[in-house]
Formats: structure tokens, C-alpha cells, sequence
């Protein structure tokens, strides 16, 4: 089978292809705003009002490709943690739309993600707008209701 052949292969390219687009449309550089991988995975970065939003694009075991929106929004203050975490899970289940809180390390972060089968452009330009939007507006509430700080002050 020829590179060519490789639908998992296909499907990246053509979704990379995509998001370059995206970010072109919303006039963010998708050449500059690539990050470089050592594992293979295609990423970009841009600022959406005081957060940054990262998109990774990459390739699962079992042959299905994923994209994920993340944006870093927080280092809690480790005494408001237990306190922090219960709000995000309601959060989570009341607040938010196609989107979700979690961790990375000890950050705190909003991301969306879905399997690359079927992905249209429109579905692209929808994750980084609301991820940007939740980022941009939960970092400083946040940080104000239970202190700890905001990711782009790190």
C-alpha cells in the first residue's frame, strides 16, 4: 500500500488542510502559528483575547485521527483546590456547550475534541471560537472567585 493509499494518512493531511484554513479565514498565520513536533502530531497556537488556544491534530493506534482544542486558563491556588474543582464539575454540566474543564499537570484547561471522520470546517471554526471565548471569559472570573493565576501570567 503507497502513502498515498493510507486513508488515516489522507485524512490528516486533508484535515491539517482545513485548519490552516480556518485560522487563515479568522486572519491568524497558519504558517506562524504552527508549532514544531518532534512526535508527528500537527499543532497551532493563537491568542484569543488574554488566553492562548492550542489545536492538535493527530493520529490514533487504532487508526481513527483526532483534533483537540486546549486552552491553558489557570494554576489554582493549591488551599482553594477541592473548592475550585466542584465548581468546574458543575460547571461543566451547566454552563458549558461542547466544551469541558480538566487538567493538564497543574493546570487548569477547556478543551473540545472529536473524532476527524467527517469534520467539516465549520465544525473547526466552532471549537477554537467557543474554546477561545470560554478561556478568555473563565480565566479572570476564576482567578478572581478562588485565586490562583491566570495561565497567560505565568
Amino acid at each position: 500500500m503507497s502513502l498515498f493509499e493510507n486513508q488515516q494518512e489522507i485524512n490528516l493531511r486533508v484535515c491539517g488542510e482545513m485548519i490552516e484554513t480556518v485560522l487563515a479565514s479568522a486572519g491568524v498565520d497558519p504558517i506562524a502559528s504552527r508549532i514544531p513536533s518532534d512526535d508527528g502530531e500537527s499543532a497551532w497556537g493563537l491568542a484569543r483575547g488574554s488566553a492562548r488556544v492550542y489545536i492538535f491534530l493527530s493520529a490514533g493506534d487504532d487508526g481513527h485521527n483526532f483534533v483537540q482544542v486546549v486552552a491553558p486558563v489557570m494554576r489554582p491556588a493549591p488551599e482553594a483546590r477541592e473548592r475550585l474543582f466542584g465548581h468546574l464539575l458543575s460547571l461543566n454540566a451547566n454552563e458549558l456547550t461542547g466544551a469541558a474543564f480538566g487538567l493538564r499537570s497543574e493546570d487548569v484547561v477547556l478543551t473540545s475534541d472529536r473524532s476527524t471522520a467527517g469534520l467539516d470546517r465549520v465544525e473547526v471554526e466552532e471549537m477554537i471560537r467557543r474554546i477561545g471565548e470560554y478561556a478568555d471569559h473563565f480565566d479572570d472570573r476564576l482567578v478572581a472567585e478562588f485565586g490562583g493565576t491566570r495561565h497567560s501570567d505565568l
